[in-house]
């Protein structure tokens, strides 16, 4: 496949937030300090974790200390499902017309995610998906919390690309962080930086050459 600026392209690598289904980490951060939870906002960015948030999604740590350890922070007693509210606020739903895309390569290519995520964003999204859930539209799914370590992590697609057999050289790779696909391009993938400018949507539909 020949994609503007990229060539021959066999396989494709997606993140999932900020490229699938849009995120709003804003939303989340006002949630937690609506509960109390101070300083949240050194914790969670738009592209990447610290703290307990970048333990859960490595791996580090299960749901249930993630809960506990998020309620000790608190200085006011707090409900689990208060706490998973917040922490969901900021994932959205995946727009038909973006799984339509993935489910037109997959037709023809091979067609993998990798995301740093964990267990409560994927139920979550899931939830809110009508039919296919998240890993049908996939050929295969790379979750960090499950690989135990995350983007931008060289480990982390060595162990897509050692679980998959794909060639970085023809597999192009969509994230909405340069720091990601820097770290990708560093390993041989082609690479294309997602923006609210130029989303996925906008790259598929108008950049295709004849």
């Amino acid at each position: 496949m020949e994609i503007k600026q990229f060539k021959n392209i066999e396989t494709f690598l997606f993140d999932l937030g900020g490229v699938i289904i849009d995120i709003d980490s804003k939303r989340t951060i006002d949630g937690f300090v609506k509960l109390g939870f101070k300083g949240i906002g050194d914790h969670i960015t738009q592209s990447h974790h610290e703290g307990l948030f970048k333990q859960l999604e490595r791996g580090e740590i299960d749901e249930d200390t993630f809960i506990n350890k998020v309620k000790a922070l608190i200085d006011t007693p707090v409900e689990t499902n208060e706490i998973t509210s917040a922490w969901n606020q900021m994932v959205g739903s995946i727009p038909a017309e973006r799984a339509e895309i993935i489910e037109k390569l997959k037709a023809e290519f091979p067609v993998y995610l990798l995301s740093n995520t964990n267990g409560i964003h994927l139920r979550h999204c899931d939830e809110m998906t009508e039919g296919q859930t998240i890993k049908e539209l996939f050929n295969e799914v790379f979750y960090s919390y499950q690989l135990g370590c995350s983007k931008p992590e060289a480990s982390a697609f060595q162990k897509v690309i050692d679980q998959t057999g794909l060639k970085p050289e023809t597999t192009l790779f969509l994230d909405d962080s340069q720091v990601n696909l820097d770290a990708a391009k560093a390993l041989g993938f082609q690479t294309k930086l997602i923006t609210e400018e130029e989303d996925m949507i906008s790259f598929f539909t108008q950049k295709k050459e004849a």
